[in-house]
């Protein structure tokens, strides 16, 4: 079966540092490095690659302070990136990257990192799961309210560079749909995609932001919304729907998944 992975690297800075706020752009560039260690041919593949790319990176994540508009790392606390994979080849050759790099410096930026140890199950992280796509649809319900948590900042693509700053239905359920369709050994029908329409936005609580990476900026949105399925859709579509708010876990949503941003978690309440 393929399966679907979220794991958690915690880091150990070697000593204080600065970095900057938006470091997607950084975390990716370790995620890369580590790979090269393992399977360079790959860690090229998945740099190059223009389609959708196997995997999501969160920012860095720990305890920071602010200096002049930037994060001071210290010495005596953990960090940690948290990443998901789409399929298992790339999973298995991140866990074999993971192996071989005891004792070797990881950069973030200007600071400096040890690998301190590698989380992959629920019990060690709520941040952590292992499901197959076989699962993730068979233990779907056909709930129609839906409540998910954008945890980075997350943005769609629109008339090419635009960014839309709001969570619209069709945006976050195509964005699932896309994904699952690509890397799903199990897919659903095309026509699924004409149920966005009968999703509507009930009830939101996000803040706009704006990341500034290199030589260009993302706005977006953090927070969260809850989708609410039209009653008169039927248990098969609305099992569907709720398959694709489950894979948000793995896949993010929108745009730059892969450099920090749209890290997402389906939330309950209670």
């Amino acid at each position: 079966m393929s399966g679907l992975y979220s794991t958690i690297i915690r880091l150990k800075p070697e000593s204080d540092a600065v970095i900057s706020p938006t470091q997607g752009y950084y975390t990716l560039a370790l995620f890369l490095n580590l790979m090269r260690t393992s399977n360079p041919e790959l860690a090229e593949k998945l740099h190059d690659s223009s389609t959708f790319k196997p995997f999501t990176i969160s920012p860095l994540l720990g305890s920071f302070k602010s200096q002049d508009k930037n994060l001071k790392i210290a010495s005596n606390c953990s960090y940690s990136v948290r990443l998901t994979f789409l399929n298992e080849e790339t999973f298995c050759h991140f866990l074999d990257a993971t192996l071989k790099t005891n004792g070797i410096p990881l950069r973030i930026e200007s600071a400096i990192f040890l690998l301190d140890s590698v989380l992959v199950n629920r019990s060690e992280s709520p941040l952590c799961d292992y499901q197959s796509y076989e699962e993730l649809m068979g233990n779907a319900l056909p709930e129609r309210k839906i409540s998910l948590r954008f945890d980075s900042i997350t943005t769609f693509r629109s008339g090419g560079n635009r960014n839309v700053i709001f969570p619209q239905p069709n945006l976050i359920l195509g964005s699932y749909f896309q994904k699952w369709q690509h890397f799903s050994p199990i897919r659903f029908s095309s026509d699924l995609a004409n149920c966005w329409q009968s999703v509507r936005i009930s009830r939101y609580k996000l803040e706009s932001h704006i990341l500034h990476f290199k030589n260009y900026q993302e706005t977006g949105f953090a927070g969260e919304c809850v989708l609410e399925v039209d009653p008169r859709l039927s248990d098969e579509a609305v099992k569907a729907i709720n398959t694709l708010a489950n894979f948000a876990f793995f896949c993010g949503t929108g745009a730059k998944t892969t450099m920090g941003m749209g890290q997402t978690r389906r939330i309950y309440e209670h």
